[in-house]
C-alpha cells in the first residue's frame, strides 16, 4: 500500500513540475492554464491488469527481419514514437490542422471541450497500450491525444473534399509524396490511437450543416483505398457491430475491410476435420509450388474483385486475388501480419495468405507463372525480389492451422495433386519421360542390331566352313 501511495505522490510531483511547460504549450490557443481550470486525473499504479492490449510494440525478433517496415517515416501518432527526433517536423503541421479545425467550428471553447474529453479518456487510452509510458506525464499525454486525433480527423475530412474536386488550400495535399507516406505511417501497428479516441474527436467536431455526414470509418477507408495491396473493391458498408466494438484502431479497420465479406465461419476447428495429417503442417510443401501445380494440370487466373482474399479451385483453375506490389507493399503487409499476430481477436487472414503464397512461390519461375496469369503485378523490380519478399513474410510468424480460412482450397488442391492422372503428369513433366523412353528405345535398338550382326556373322562363318574344300594331303 505504501508503495502505491509513493507512486501516486511521484506522479503528482511530476505534474506540478511540468505545469509551467504545459501552460506555455497552451499559449498557442490562448486558453487558461490547466492548473487554473482543473486537476488532471491521477494515474493508476504502475502494474496494469488490462485483459486486452490493442497496440503493442513489434518484438525485436520480428522487427529484425525488416526494421524500417515498422518505423514511421514522417508522422508520429500515439505514444510509442512520441517525440522521436526524426518525426518532429510534422508537429508543426499537426498544430496548423488543429487551428484550422478551431477556426472552422468557430466556437471559442471547442479546444477546452476536446481536452476535457481526452482527460476523461486518458486512463482508458493508456490501458490500450502494452507499455506504461511513465515518462509522459498526464498533461503531455492529453496534449498528444488532442493534436494527433484532431490531425487525423481534419486530414480525413480534407481528403474527402479533395476527392470531390474542392480546393482544400492545404500544402500537405499539394505535395505528391506526402499523402502516400502519411497513409502508410497511419497503417503502422506502433503508430495507432484507439479508435474510440479518434471517434470521440470526430463526434465533438462534427458541426457541419449537411444533413448526412460521412462516418469516420468510411472517411478512413476512402483514404486508404489507394493503398490496398489487392485489386479488389472497397466494401460499401461496415456493420454497426464492427464500427462500435471490433475495430481497435485504423490499422484494425483496414484489416477488417478485407475480412468482412468473407465467411467468418471458415475459422475455428474447420481445419481439424477437413485436412489430413500431411496438410496440417504449413510451410514449404504445404501445397506444391506454382510450377508443379502447373505440371499437374492446374491453371491460374485472377480472383474476381468482389471476393477479396478468397482462393478457390474450380475446374482445374486456381483463382487467387491479384497482388499489387510497390515500394509500400512490404511495410503494409508486415504491419497487417504484426497486427494479426498481436491479437487473437483479429482473424488471421493475411497470416494464412502469407503462408500460402510462401508455399506456392519458391523460384523465379513460379513468379513468372503467376505474373503471366495476372495474379502478381509489380511496379518495379525483378522476380528474385518478389521471391525474397513473399518468403520473408513468414519468418518469425506463428501460425495455427485451426485458424486458417484456406482449409478448403488447400484440401481441394492437395487432393487433386494426389490423383493418379495428376501424379503421372507431374512425373512426365518433371522427369522428361518422353526423352527417356526415346533413349531407352535407341539403346534397345542398338543392342538388337549388335546381337543381329553377331548372329549373322556366326551363321556365315559356319556356312563357309561347311562349303570349304578339305585341305589336300601333304
Amino acid at each position: 500500500m505504501d508503495n502505491d501511495l509513493s507512486i501516486e505522490v511521484d506522479h503528482e510531483t511530476s505534474r506540478e513540475q511540468n505545469n509551467i511547460e504545459d501552460d506555455q504549450i497552451r499559449g498557442w490557443r490562448g486558453e487558461p492554464p490547466v492548473s487554473s481550470r482543473r486537476e488532471p486525473p491521477t494515474l493508476e499504479a504502475k502494474i496494469q491488469t488490462s485483459n486486452r492490449w490493442h497496440i503493442v510494440r513489434v518484438p525485436s525478433h520480428v522487427r529484425v527481419v525488416d526494421e524500417l517496415a515498422y518505423t514511421p517515416k514522417i508522422l508520429s501518432i500515439g505514444p510509442l514514437h512520441h517525440d522521436a527526433p526524426s518525426l518532429k517536423a510534422m508537429e508543426a503541421h499537426k498544430l496548423r490542422f488543429l487551428k484550422r479545425l478551431q477556426n472552422q467550428i468557430k466556437r471559442e471553447n471547442i479546444i477546452a471541450v476536446i481536452e476535457d474529453a481526452m482527460i476523461n479518456l486518458e486512463r482508458k487510452t493508456r490501458k490500450c497500450y502494452s507499455e506504461e509510458f511513465d515518462h509522459i506525464n498526464s498533461n503531455d499525454f492529453v496534449q498528444m491525444l488532442v493534436l494527433d486525433a484532431c490531425f487525423i480527423v481534419e486530414f480525413l475530412r480534407l481528403h474527402e473534399k479533395a476527392c470531390k474536386g474542392e480546393d482544400v488550400m492545404e500544402p500537405v495535399f499539394g505535395t505528391r509524396w506526402m499523402l502516400p507516406v502519411i497513409g502508410r505511417d497511419l497503417l503502422m501497428l506502433e503508430n495507432q490511437l484507439p479508435m474510440f479516441v479518434t471517434q470521440e474527436i470526430y463526434n465533438l467536431t462534427n458541426f457541419s450543416t449537411e444533413s448526412e455526414q460521412t462516418p469516420l470509418v468510411d472517411l478512413a477507408l476512402q483514404f486508404f483505398e489507394t493503398l490496398r495491396p489487392f485489386k479488389d473493391k472497397l466494401p460499401s458498408e461496415i456493420s454497426a457491430s464492427k464500427r462500435e466494438s471490433d475495430i481497435s484502431h485504423l490499422l484494425g479497420l483496414f484489416q477488417a475491410s478485407f475480412v468482412l465479406s468473407t465467411d467468418e465461419s471458415s475459422f475455428g476447428n474447420i481445419g481439424r476435420g477437413r485436412l489430413n495429417e500431411y496438410d496440417r503442417f504449413p510451410g514449404k510443401g504445404w501445397v506444391n509450388n506454382a510450377t508443379r501445380l502447373n505440371f499437374a494440370g492446374i491453371s491460374f487466373c485472377p480472383q474476381s474483385d468482389d471476393k477479396l482474399l478468397t482462393i478457390e479451385l474450380e475446374h482445374r483453375k486456381l483463382k487467387i486475388p491479384t497482388l499489387l506490389l510497390d515500394d509500400g507493399t512490404s511495410p503494409l503487409l508486415r504491419n497487417l501480419l504484426a497486427y494479426e499476430q498481436s491479437s487473437r481477436y483479429a482473424a488471421p487472414y493475411f497470416t494464412s495468405l502469407a503462408v500460402f503464397m510462401d508455399s506456392i512461390v519458391d523460384t523465379p519461375k513460379d513468379v513468372d507463372i503467376l505474373r503471366n496469369a495476372g495474379i502478381i503485378k509489380q511496379v518495379k523490380g525483378g522476380n528474385d525480389e518478389i521471391v525474397d519478399l513473399l518468403n520473408s513474410l513468414t519468418r518469425e510468424l506463428e501460425f495455427d492451422i485451426n485458424d486458417c480460412y484456406l482449409s478448403k482450397p488447400i484440401h481441394d488442391i492437395n487432393n487433386f495433386c494426389r490423383s493418379f492422372k495428376a501424379r503421372m503428369l507431374i512425373m512426365v513433366r518433371t522427369t522428361s519421360l518422353p526423352s527417356s523412353i526415346l533413349s531407352y528405345f535407341l539403346l534397345y535398338f542398338s543392342i538388337w542390331q549388335t546381337l543381329t550382326y553377331f548372329i549373322h556373322s556366326s551363321g556365315d562363318d559356319n556356312k563357309n566352313s561347311t562349303l570349304a574344300p578339305a585341305p589336300s594331303p601333304l
